[in-house]
């Protein structure tokens, strides 16, 4: 009888505690979600690269927070050497998405070498 309970006990707890992380998992998701749109709609208004490039870069920046966010929480790797590694093929990407001078005004307001001003101004 004491087995049959423990066992269901284990059982509910193991299901809560998946239930807990998959509830974590959502709202991590929607802040990086809203986070990407966020910053690709404020760098499309300062630099003004077309929608077709703000979709692949929300696309790109978000699978890359995803990415980053996964390395964060590997307790058995090198996390540092992963997100450098990230970093480095996101950098690739967006030099492959935006023009030189879209990713050079892109990288420098990212990188906070030169202010927020929009184009236009």
């Amino acid at each position: 009888m004491n087995k049959k309970i423990f066992t269901l006990a284990l059982s509910l707890l193991l299901l809560a505690i998946m239930g807990l992380s998959a509830q974590q998992s959502s709202i991590i998701e929607n802040l990086l979600v809203k986070s990407v749109e966020e910053k690709v709609s404020s760098m499309q208004e300062l630099i003004g690269f077309d929608d077709d490039q703000a979709q692949q870069l929300r696309e790109m920046e978000l699978h890359f927070l995803q990415k980053v966010n996964k390395a964060e929480h590997c307790f058995l790797c090198n996390r540092q050497k992963r997100v450098d590694k990230l970093k480095k093929k996101r950098d690739v990407e967006l030099q492959t998405i935006l023009g030189r001078d879209h990713y050079i005004k892109y990288d420098a307001i990212e990188n906070e070498r030169i202010k927020k001003v929009p184009e236009h101004l």
